[in-house]
Formats: structure tokens, C-alpha cells, sequence
């Protein structure tokens, strides 16, 4: 059996310790409340779901968001946010989508006084209801003649309904 060198050990040992702290970045979980501003009394915090919340709202005062998902990142020490929306039509998606980061940006600095603002990224990803229902205008819509035409007739000027139900061949 073959003894460790103390060089050995000592190799373990390291390896050891970058393994535990490569685990412990990998696995750290982001602050629960993030601070909206510091002054001389104390700092104000704001939990994560509490600001979801405000910005969730705030991009509902859009009268075209139907739902939204936001997701809130703290990098560089900025409040970084990535939205997920449903909006219920495809018109005019630039204009939409920049009154959302406007309401969202105006929360962040006027109400809640959040300093350091990062990136808000707007991800449009469903149309809603109405935008269904528009699309399927044209398909309803037929000609006055096929719209005249009921299944009855279709039935009786079929081959397989020629032959009477009384009558056995």
C-alpha cells in the first residue's frame, strides 16, 4: 500500500476547496430583497415577488397586455427585468412594447426610487382572445350563395340517401 506525499494531500486539499466554492456559485441563490435605496436612517428593501407584482401591474395598465411574467435579475448591481407578455393583438407590437418599458421604467425610478436600472427586455410570447378571433373573420365570412346552402339539402342530393329507408332490395 502506498502512502500520500504531503504534496499529495496538499493537492487534494486545494482541488477540495475550488471544488466547494465552483459548487457554491453554481448554487447560490439570489438575494430574497433588493435594495431600493440607502439613505441616513437605514436602506428600503423590496422583496423579489413584491416588485413582480408592481411590474406586472404596471404593464397591465396597457389596455393591449392581456398577461405578463416578469422575471427580476440583479447584474452588475443594477434591477434588470425580462417580461413575458401576451398581448391581445399583433398591431402595432413597437409602440406596445415600448409603453410597457416606459410604465416599468417609471415605477422603477419615480415610485420605488431604484437607482441603478439595467435592461428591459420585452418578450412577446402569445396573442391573445381578440387577435384569435380576428383572424378567423375571413374564414366565417362567406359568399351570400354558401351561406344559403344548409346541410339538409346537401344530405338529400347525396347517393348513399337515394335509396328509400322503407324499401329493402
Amino acid at each position: 500500500m502506498t502512502q500520500l506525499t504531503p504534496l499529495q494531500i496538499g493537492v487534494a486539499a486545494v482541488a477540495f476547496i475550488f471544488l466547494l466554492i465552483g459548487l457554491r456559485l453554481v448554487f447560490k441563490k439570489p438575494p430574497a430583497h433588493l435594495t431600493a435605496f440607502s439613505g441616513d436612517a437605514g436602506s428600503v428593501l423590496v422583496s423579489r415577488k413584491a416588485l413582480q407584482e408592481l411590474i406586472r401591474s404596471a404593464c397591465l395598465l396597457d389596455e393591449w397586455v392581456e398577461a405578463a411574467r416578469p422575471t427580476i435579475r440583479l447584474r452588475n448591481n443594477k434591477v434588470t427585468a425580462r417580461v413575458e407578455l401576451r398581448l391581445a393583438r399583433p398591431e402595432d407590437l413597437k409602440a406596445i412594447c415600448e409603453r410597457v418599458q416606459e410604465h416599468i421604467t417609471a415605477l422603477l425610478q419615480k415610485s420605488l426610487s431604484f437607482e441603478q436600472i439595467g435592461e428591459i427586455e420585452i418578450v412577446v410570447k402569445s396573442f391573445g382572445k381578440e387577435a384569435a378571433e380576428t383572424e378567423r373573420l375571413p374564414q366565417k365570412s362567406l359568399p351570400p350563395a354558401a351561406q344559403n346552402v344548409s346541410p339538409e339539402v346537401e344530405e338529400r342530393d347525396s347517393p348513399a340517401k337515394e335509396a328509400s329507408p322503407g324499401k329493402k332490395d
